[in-house]
């Protein structure tokens, strides 16, 4: 079982500008906008499963995944 501590924080980079409709599917992560017009999204990811429900999404909302990374602490 995973506890809060067992999170880790990635960044998920997705092509465009995500309006607040998209962005709802997203309510765990912080959104930023880039300068060269990508949507910067960062927060937990508690295991494979909760990644692959994430991945899913993306794909089925039709986005396009530029950047996937493991924040360091």
């Amino acid at each position: 079982m995973n506890t809060s501590n067992d999170c880790v924080v990635h960044e998920i980079r997705l092509q465009g500008r995500l309006g607040e409709n998209t962005l709802v599917w997203f309510e765990d992560f912080t959104v930023e906008y880039s300068n060269d017009g990508e949507t910067v999204l960062k927060g937990p990811i508690t295991d494979q499963a909760a990644l692959h429900g994430i991945l899913t999404r993306i794909c089925n909302l039709g986005l396009t995944l530029t950047s996937f990374r493991r924040e360091e602490s």
